[in-house]
């Protein structure tokens, strides 16, 4: 459940940070402060069903490799989701610039979720004591 509400809560949210620093970055300012406000709740409708994806193979890989090698699985199912959304629901001509540099939005979010959301490991002798 903690998985879950990681991904629920935080990927949209930092998937729209990363857009908004990706736009500023390219020479785009996308609306101020009042964009900020009407953005973010676009971000977590958008945003719901790349989450889901990046929570379902982040919940499918957590026992079965280390760390970094889902935390890199992790970023490419994001930045595969984040792509295909956007091919799917664009209305303008996109350059291919704009496509390969818009999967950071996903992929980052993807990687930092998947990082809180790890389990921690247990160590043999770390038991608790019910006495």
């Amino acid at each position: 459940m903690r998985r879950f509400l990681v991904f629920l809560l935080l990927g949209p949210l930092i998937g729209f940070a990363v857009f908004a620093v990706r736009d500023v970055l390219g020479g785009k300012i996308f609306g101020g402060p009042i964009g900020l406000l009407v953005g973010l709740p676009f971000a977590y409708v958008f945003g719901l069903p790349i989450v889901l994806v990046m929570w379902f193979e982040d919940w499918l890989l957590e026992g079965w490799m280390g760390l970094w090698p889902k935390l890199l699985t992790s970023a490419v199912t994001g930045y595969v989701a984040v792509i295909a959304l956007l091919v799917i629901a664009t209305t303008r001509q996109l350059s291919l610039r704009e496509t390969l540099t818009f999967g950071i939005v996903g992929a980052i979010p993807a990687v930092i979720c998947s990082w809180l959301a790890r389990s921690t490991p247990r160590i043999a002798g770390d038991r608790v004591n019910n006495g």
